[in-house]
């Protein structure tokens, strides 16, 4: 009785849990993202998307040009903030994508003044 009692208790602790999971990484990373960086919030516009296994893409975001790559069979994404010919920050991170939505977070660099490592993220 006891055995049986452990079981459906167990096996009743398993009905109310849930697990976050993504359906894989989006062929394409194309469109406007609403993202936040380092407690900025503004628009990462990815305009362009080449072909390849890491495929090359150009963009803006908070108004300055990025170039950088997208890896759609591991979700890795990297790319240059630049200012004119001055990269100012190095972005890194991961795509992923849950139903409709796409999300991506991962870090950047800062590469003049407040050197530092801050958090990136953003959804599509």
């Amino acid at each position: 009785m006891k055995k049986l009692l452990f079981v459906a208790l167990f096996a009743s602790m398993g009905l109310g849990a849930t697990t976050a999971m993504a359906d894989g990484w989006p062929l394409s990373v194309l469109g406007n993202w609403s993202v936040v960086a380092n407690q900025s919030a503004g628009t990462l516009s990815i305009t362009s998307q080449g072909l390849g296994d890491c495929q090359p893409i150009k963009g803006t975001i908070f108004g300055n040009s990025i170039v950088g790559f997208y890896c759609p069979h591991s979700g890795r994404i990297h790319f240059l903030r630049n200012n004119g010919a001055t990269t100012i920050q190095d972005y890194t991170a991961n795509v992923s994508q849950a139903g409709p939505t796409l999300r991506m977070g991962g870090v950047f660099d800062s590469d003049l003044g407040a050197f530092g490592e801050y958090n990136f993220s953003g959804t599509k």
